[in-house]
């Protein structure tokens, strides 16, 4: 026969496991409350650049369209500077209560290796909530140059090693092209601008040969036969160009270097804040309208769950990294 103690034994574990889950319910429940009532005050959403340019507008879409959801206000606040180090280090320091979001982009995985200080953990100090989606760059050539294709530029590129240039402009499009330099086994010479602007100059005029630069702008002059467009750099075509191969394809295996762009908040910020703001981004970006505005703007959607994000960043560490310690272009 049972005890009286073993017949109590039961019972007793039965309470002491729902008082357990009343008390995980309790811990719970303030940051449930909190994501349910958010936001009760005006979003701050940082973006790293000057107003008036592609992630200024796609930041502004993406705003307007979260203040009408939240009935509350979402003020872009622009902080250029640095490559978007001096924003994303503002967001390092921001409070971690979902009032500052970022238009985090490919800076992120970027600067940490290029620069030798930047005020900020890419992994500790971001929350990811997901990615907006990607803006493939076009590898453009001048005609004068006698290839038609990836295959032929990289012949023509490898039987004149040294002697042919290219065009840097920021730091993800010298970045790319140096991982291009090496995923296609070709030397050619960076020659730096101060922005794209003078660098399309050189490539039309003849002075350098190659750019690695956005739909957006090298589209219009690939139309005009100012420049001639060899491949587009993401993993595969773009619907907005559905005719240009990629660099797969024109034989450079592995080779993807699209600029990247997503929503993110401090590192700490609850998770329950970050589930709210990710199913309202991704709700936004299904919008017809919404997505013609970004769509205009060259971007590729492609939102993610936050952990997917956080993987994608990670890899972009890695790969950059890697990219800047082979090709010794750190910035000191």
């Amino acid at each position: 026969m049972r005890t009286a103690h073993e017949m109590n034994a039961r019972p007793a574990t039965g309470k002491f496991l729902a008082l357990l889950a009343a008390l995980a319910v309790l811990v719970a429940a303030p940051g449930i409350l909190r994501a349910q009532q958010y936001p009760v005050k005006t979003v701050r959403f940082i973006v790293g650049f000057p107003a008036g340019g592609n992630t200024d507008v796609m930041a502004r879409v993406i705003a307007n369209r979260l203040s009408a959801y939240w009935e509350q206000s979402v003020i872009v606040d622009n902080r250029p500077g640095a490559d978007a180090s001096i924003a994303m280090g503002i967001v390092a320091k921001s409070p971690p209560d979902g009032y500052t979001l970022y238009l985090i982009q490919s800076g992120v995985a970027i600067n940490p290796a290029l620069y030798k200080n930047v005020p900020f953990d890419p992994i500790k100090d971001f929350a990811p909530i997901t990615l907006i989606g990607h803006i493939p760059s076009l590898i453009a050539i001048h005609p004068s140059v006698p290839a038609k294709n990836m295959r032929e530029f990289i012949a023509f590129a490898r039987a004149r090693k040294g002697e042919l240039s290219y065009g840097s402009t920021s730091s993800p499009t010298m970045l790319a092209t140096e991982l291009f330099k090496k995923a296609a086994g070709i030397d050619i010479v960076r020659i730096n601008f101060k922005g794209a602007s003078p660098a399309l100059t050189a490539l039309m005029t003849g002075d350098i040969q190659l750019v690695i630069s956005g739909i957006g702008t090298l589209m219009p002059l690939a139309k005009a036969g100012k420049v001639r467009v060899i491949a587009i750099t993401s993993q595969k075509r773009s619907s907005q160009a559905p005719g240009i191969p990629t660099a797969i394809e024109g034989g450079v295996p592995g080779y993807v270097a699209s600029v990247w762009y997503g929503v993110a908040a401090p590192g700490a910020t609850p998770r329950a804040i970050v589930d709210r703001v990710n199913a309202d981004v991704r709700k936004l970006l299904a919008e017809p309208e919404v997505r013609q505005r970004l769509l205009g703007q060259g971007i590729d959607l492609a939102p993610n769950t936050p952990e997917q994000f956080a993987e994608m960043i990670r890899a972009e560490i890695a790969k950059w990294d890697k990219v800047v310690k082979e090709s010794g272009v750190r910035i000191d």
